[in-house]
């Protein structure tokens, strides 16, 4: 991994080499226990900030948990001061097995080994090894955080060339193509495939076999998805497409109880996808992920308060959307509702479904769908449900502040130990999170100086990761912005993985564009800027020209709230025009770009893909102040799939 918080770790593994005497290793042991225990720490150095450590694990089942737990510089011991183990060889006859780890620790540092906890998960068993172990640094002087490089570019304004691209006409613009191929997938003309599903990609069985098998409906993605659906319904005035829309929204909503009453659900409503006919996807994958549930709520209450709006019928909301103890096969989110109210506090996999923890984002979406729930089933006549939604935002809304670690100036994607080698914490998750989860409350919106310190590192963080990020403008000069992935350490290729194998995605670049003119939007309605500590190395890139200082507040009035937000609107375009500079000719959006060729890579015709271009493009118009757009995309209306 190369970005600009591991570039201490390049020059550090320079120094070690030079300091390399002095590095300690301390072997406890050369051989497995013959004690009958099950877990045994066999050697430990912490040198030039950077922790290394092996064990031997009894192989008494396949999948493990193997932690280490210690005290920080501080002495303390919080959920991040712990960090995991992975595989690394078989030994013997297979009875054990040797796991390693090489964790950079330096921001938090480490002072004792407490313990090392080994869950054997499929027999749910844990074994635990008491440690009690000091740990001295050695090798070269411990690094720290560097700060965030300076900008490459400066760009300003809205440009042209995006302006077109995003166009609602003429047909052939990058907006009407998002807008068709999102609905070829909605409702996919798939043989046994039912109303109400999106299917994730158009790669798998029926797709000519393609690599990777996307052929599902995954909760999350498909409630993005028809969220946008529901934004085109509330915006639509032509009544042909207007009832297309919310035939649509019905049909989901009744897809989405199907789900929830399926007899062969293993986490409750948490499971991840279904199979187009809406039946549980029943082999092993990374469940529960209590993210679905929470925005699937979202989009169905945002869908039933436009149609409220539009002198629709409350008895049919209750029917069809919101009452799942007197409707459970038609109405959905009640139960979703109590279900995130019920289960917020549990760990879940990721949005990328690859960790189990704490996540950021998931704990955004539930609040923003406890939040809202609380106010709907108010408007459905339901104070007591109310009462339990609104009860459990308060309680997980205390949680929240646990994610900002002033130590690295990010809010951390996830609460916990360092998980697949993410030493870094960053994660394009932790925007999505506000786009996905900002309740319009003041709490983690995008003008939150914790947020914007953390869309600075994750974003800038990918600069020295891709290739690709060399090229910094188009054949006219016009900047592109930064290629954004996943996360840094990303080792997925969009079939396999590989070392260095991740790439940018078109929805994570278009969600930073989409972050930019919403920031510029929250900007406006407040009418000034206000820059702390934390908030100016975000402006010191993406607005230097404004110049603005600490402490200040400047009023719309002032050249330096204009200069700082035309600058944020320049960059919503750089990154925009960086998913324009790679998609291809004919408008299809894949879920990766190659890193060293910008090549379009992985699942073809991503539907999130779509939908996050189409999501930015209205945020960009709301920027721009078009309020116009929406509609005259909304009032083309779609071919049904048939």
């Amino acid at each position: 991994m190369k970005n600009y918080l591991m570039k201490a770790f390049t020059g550090l593994a320079l120094a070690a080499t030079a300091w390399s005497q002095a590095c300690q290793t301390n072997t406890l042991r050369t051989s497995v226990p013959t004690d009958g225990t099950k877990v045994a720490l066999a050697s430990y150095s912490y040198c030039g900030g950077t922790f290394e450590a092996s064990t031997y694990i009894a192989n008494v089942n396949y999948n493990k948990v193997v932690t280490l737990y210690y005290t920080n510089r501080q002495d303390e011991s919080t959920p991040l001061s712990s960090l995991t183990f992975g595989y690394s060889s078989s030994i013997g006859d297979g009875s054990w097995e040797l796991w390693t780890t090489s964790t950079p620790v330096y921001i938090d540092g480490i002072t004792e080994l407490l313990n090392l906890t080994y869950r054997a998960t499929d027999i749910g068993q844990t074994y635990v090894q008491q440690l009690g172990l000091p740990v001295d640094a050695t090798g070269a002087p411990e690094p720290t955080l560097p700060s965030p490089p300076a900008p490459y570019a400066t760009p300003s304004g809205f440009s042209d060339d995006i302006t077109s691209w995003l166009s609602v006409h003429p047909a052939g613009s990058e907006a009407d193509i998002a807008f068709q191929r999102m609905f070829l997938n909605i409702n996919p003309a798939v043989e046994g495939a039912v109303d109400g599903v999106v299917v994730a990609a158009r790669s798998g069985p029926d797709y000519d076999d393609k690599d990777p098998d996307y052929e599902y409906t995954w909760v999350r993605d498909t409630s993005l998805t028809m969220d946008v659906v529901a934004d085109l319904y509330a915006a639509a005035t032509v009544k042909k497409a207007k009832s297309q829309y919310e035939d649509v929204l019905f049909e989901y909503a009744a897809a989405r109880a199907t789900e929830q009453n399926d007899p062969g659900l293993q986490t409750g409503l948490g499971e991840p996808k279904f199979y187009l006919n809406n039946t549980i996807f029943r082999e092993p994958w990374g469940r529960p992920q209590n993210d679905g549930p929470a925005t699937s709520a979202i989009t169905l209450m945002e869908f039933a308060n436009s149609f409220l709006a539009d002198r629709g019928s409350i008895d049919t909301i209750k029917r069809k959307v919101y009452d799942s103890a007197t409707y459970p096969s038609t109405a959905p989110v009640m139960k979703d509702l109590l279900f995130v109210a019920s289960n917020w506090t549990s760990s879940s996999f990721d949005l990328w479904e690859e960790e189990e923890s704490d996540h950021f984002y998931t704990r955004m979406v539930q609040r923003r769908a406890l939040v809202m729930g609380a106010a709907f089933a108010t408007k459905m006549g339901d104070p007591s449900t109310s009462a339990t939604l609104s009860s459990a935002a308060d309680a997980l809304t205390d949680t929240l502040s646990q994610f900002w670690d002033p130590n690295r100036a990010i809010l951390l994607y996830e609460y916990g130990p360092v998980l697949k080698g993410k030493s870094s914490y960053l994660d394009i998750a932790v925007v999505l999170g506000v786009i996905h989860g900002y309740a319009d409350d003041d709490v983690y919106g995008y003008t939150n100086d914790e947020v914007l310190s953390s869309a600075l590192r994750i974003s800038t963080s990918f600069i020295d990761v891709y290739p690709i990020a060399d090229t910094k403008s188009n054949s006219e000069g016009q900047a592109l912005g930064i290629p954004v992935g996943r996360y840094p350490e990303d080792v997925y290729t969009g079939t396999g993985t590989e070392e260095n194998g991740g790439n940018p995605w078109y929805l994570c670049t278009a969600a930073m564009a989409q972050f930019m003119y919403s920031a510029s939007t929250a900007y406006d309605s407040a009418g000034s800027i206000t820059v702390t500590d934390v908030s100016k190395p975000f402006f010191d890139y993406f607005a230097p020209a404004a110049a603005l200082q600490v402490g200040q507040t400047y009023s719309s009035s002032s050249k330096k709230y204009d200069q700082a937000i035309s600058s944020l609107n320049g960059w919503g375009d750089a990154f925009m025009r960086t998913v324009k500079y790679y998609t291809p000719a004919n408008g299809h959006l894949a879920e990766e770009y190659d890193r060293d060729t910008g090549v379009p890579q992985g699942a073809v015709d991503l539907t999130w893909s779509y939908a996050s271009v189409l999501t930015a493009a209205f945020a960009r118009a709301e920027a721009r102040g078009e309020k116009n757009y929406a509609k005259h995309l909304a009032n083309l209306g779609f071919e049904a799939n048939s």
